[in-house]
């Protein structure tokens, strides 16, 4: 505990209205501020490994999402508040370290990429503030704590007409609303009503830098046992559209899923948000373990998926099922726009096994966000979102548009499997209008009105995303062509190490992780390495971090700490063959190449390369880019290709890399990573535990303690045996 309020008291610096000399200077003018940077100020949080104690952040005040009371009485001037576009009911972001008379909310309609800055310059000319160029990674603003509260539970509901007993948060699908301000730190208890099932809850997208035991995942922590709760306490210093969703298993494929937004600067101005974000899916009717098992006999094959969903609600798909239930009595999602606006729209791709290409009729969008990376806007009439990503959109209404266009949810070709048929260039087995994009501002319009008459002008539906290729983070990294790719200590071949090759340049060390091992390849090397991913929930590897190296099917690889600016990691994830293999040579029990949706945890990727052709260790590094490549949390390996990404080993911790469909995590597509080093003069104890602190970590075995024990319960059903990887 030492270590850590040592670190921390180092880590951390407070001003409430001081200048910093050494600071760059900026635009002196306040007139500009939608286009000029703001220098970060001495206030707010650096970050450094020690800085992992949320319970006291200092400058913080504990104050519920719905409290709108005074702030600590250790800042008598209260506070800078305001309410960010778009928020739900009463939330405030409110920073209580900044004294109103010197600091202000700057988001305004005219100026979103602008969050918070001093009112006047200081005597240098430095205008200090948060703003979409402050570099997140680094330097964020400090709010309050937020209290949520999550029950998961079953209950029958009915999205397209179909009775199906999912399991849910709070008993709703999507599970409820999470929001937050830049800087916040959330706490979210979570505990357990399921009858036969552990759960847990993994908030998508967030780095959890300094919180590895709160990623809510199995590598991480024992299932919450039923009866039984966790709470999961974290800071957002990213901003933007995520989710969250259940990490066991296959749970969240049966609803068990939500929205999680965190206000923030935007890379382009608009003048309203639509609050409900599109959160869009596929959807079985039986249960996903049910579904999972079926497929699995003899071999693993596809799972179908019955319909298509848009906010739980499945559009003519579920009109006519005389047990449908909406609680509006509309089965579409509305989307109400305002002539003459500029609106902020969030999607998510909370699918099992569907990319979607995503388009409302008529209408442009101007795409703003990736996953929770700010990008330099670009305008599109549609977007492909792989399982997993997140867009934010700013759809833009002229002054004379009136009545309604449809929203279409189509699952992208090749990206797709569905009972009634598989989406291609020649077949549309279900109906993709699954939202409306309406003009009209009668609540109950389109449940009594004629539905839109609009057409799609879009007729490339491929699951190959070219945009993730272009887009630009407005917070840059600049990629060492140099990685820092040792591989010391590793269970898993088939994420087995390059070294250096002077024949291929600058980008010769890299982890090639083969996503099909070629039967040439295991032929030539006289043994079969296919090793899928399978975790004991009662053994999380950040429990065990000698004693997991024992079980192959752990698939771990290491990498040392590293935090410097030009420290990168380079992997090629390659889902290509050798020339000359055919269907003939392949085992049947592998994983279909199909494109694979891959998600990071614990750190953004930047996308170097993407290929429909196969990766060749000649040649295709030096196509690689370097220079500021699209960052996101989530990227798709394209079927019979390669990608190649970069990531910084400066977040201490055990972090998953899996494919997202859900089918193929259970089937064990994944690999965890644990990024570790001793700390000096601490007798080689592990830097990961040193930041964790004893508390966290005795609070991880106490819910192992508790899982074991509901194990061995006989007054309750007995808990459903695993039968996947449990991812």
């Amino acid at each position: 505990m030492r270590l850590r309020t040592a670190l921390l008291a180092a880590a951390i610096s407070w001003a409430l209205a001081e200048v910093s000399p050494h600071l760059t200077a900026t635009n002196k003018s306040l007139k500009k501020t939608s286009t000029q940077r703001l220098t970060a100020p001495p206030g707010g949080v650096q970050w450094d490994p020690g800085n992992r104690d949320t319970t006291s952040h200092q400058g913080s005040t504990s104050r519920d999402n719905t409290d709108d009371g005074a702030a600590s009485s250790r800042y008598p001037h209260q506070g800078v508040t305001f309410h960010p576009e778009g928020a739900l009911g009463t939330l405030r972001c409110h920073y209580p370290s900044l004294d109103p008379s010197i600091w202000e909310p700057c988001n305004t309609p005219g100026q979103r990429s602008c969050w918070l800055r001093m009112k006047r310059p200081d005597s240098n000319g430095n205008l200090h503030g948060y703003d979409i160029h402050t570099d997140y990674e680094t330097n964020a603003p400090i709010g309050v704590s937020r209290y949520y509260t999550l029950d998961v539970s079953r209950k029958v509901i009915y999205p397209d007409g179909f009775p199906k007993k999912a399991v849910l948060f709070n008993e709703t699908y999507p599970g409820p609303r999470i929001e937050a301000c830049w800087g916040d730190e959330l706490i979210i208890n979570v505990t357990n009503s399921l009858p036969n099932m552990g759960t847990s809850v993994h908030w998508h997208g967030i780095r959890q830098l300094y919180t590895n035991d709160m990623d809510g995942v199995p590598v991480t922590q024992c299932p919450i046992a039923r009866g039984q709760g966790f709470t999961y306490k974290f800071r957002v210093a990213q901003y933007g559209t995520t989710w969250y969703h259940s990490h066991y298993s296959l749970q969240y494929s049966d609803g068990l899923c939500g929205p999680l937004v965190i206000y923030g600067p935007s890379s382009s101005n608009y003048d309203l948000e639509v609050q409900d974000s599109l959160l869009m899916s596929d959807w079985v009717h039986n249960s996903a373990f049910w579904e999972f098992d079926e497929q699995a006999k003899p071999i693993i094959q596809p799972v179908k998926a019955d319909t298509i969903v848009l906010n739980g609600k499945a559009g003519t798909n579920a009109i006519g099922r005389k047990e449908a239930s909406q609680e509006d009595g509309d089965p579409y999602n509305v989307v109400r726009l305002t002539p003459g606006k500029r609106h902020r729209l969030r999607i998510i791709n909370g699918g099992a096994a569907t990319a979607f290409v995503f388009s409302i009729d008529n209408h442009n969008m101007t795409v703003i966000s990736n996953d929770l990376v700010a990008i330099k806007p670009y305008v599109a009439n549609f977007i492909v979102v792989a399982i997993g990503q997140r867009y934010d959109v700013i759809i833009d209404s002229p002054p004379e548009r009136t009545g309604s266009y449809w929203i279409r949810t189509r699952p992208a070709d090749h990206c797709n499997h569905f009972k009634k048929g598989e989406f291609n260039t020649s077949s549309t087995p279900l109906d993709v209008r699954l939202g409306i994009a309406s003009y009209h501002h009668s609540a109950s319009h389109h449940a009594h009105s004629p539905l839109p008459s609009t057409t799609s002008a879009i007729t490339n539906f491929s699951c190959f995303d070219p945009t993730e290729l272009t887009a630009v983070p407005i917070v840059p990294w600049n990629v060492s062509r140099h990685s820092v790719n040792p591989l010391p200590l590793s269970t898993f071949y088939n994420a087995h190490q390059n070294f250096s090759d002077t024949s291929l340049g600058p980008a010769g060390d890299y982890a090639h992780w083969m996503l099909r091992l070629d039967p040439k390849v295991e032929k030539a090397m006289g043994k079969n390495v296919h090793s899928p991913f399978w975790i004991d929930f009662s053994n999380p590897t950040l429990l065990n971090l000698t004693d997991a190296e024992r079980d192959a099917h752990y698939n771990i690889i290491r990498y040392p700490y590293r935090r410097g600016n030009s420290d990168f990691v380079h992997m090629v994830i390659d889902s290509s063959m050798l020339p000359g293999t055919t269907a003939e040579h392949l085992d049947g029990t592998y994983i279909p190449s199909v494109p694979h949706p891959m998600h990071w945890h614990g750190s953004d990727i930047a996308l170097l390369a993407s290929s429909q052709h196969p990766f060749d260790p000649l040649t295709s590094p030096r196509t690689w880019n370097f220079d500021n490549p699209p960052r996101r949390d989530t990227v798709t390996v394209p079927s019979g290709g390669y990608v190649a990404v970069a990531f910084k080993p400066d977040n201490p911790g055990v972090w998953l890399v899996h494919c997202h469909i859900s089918w193929h995590a259970s089937a064990g597509l994944a690999l965890q990573m644990v990024i570790d080093s001793p700390l000096d003069g601490e007798g080689g104890t592990s830097l990961i535990y040193k930041v964790l602190g004893e508390v966290a970590v005795e609070r991880l075995r106490d819910g192992c303690r508790q899982w074991r024990g509901d194990l061995s319960r006989t007054d309750l059903p007995p808990i459903v045996d695993k039968d996947d990887s449990g991812i």
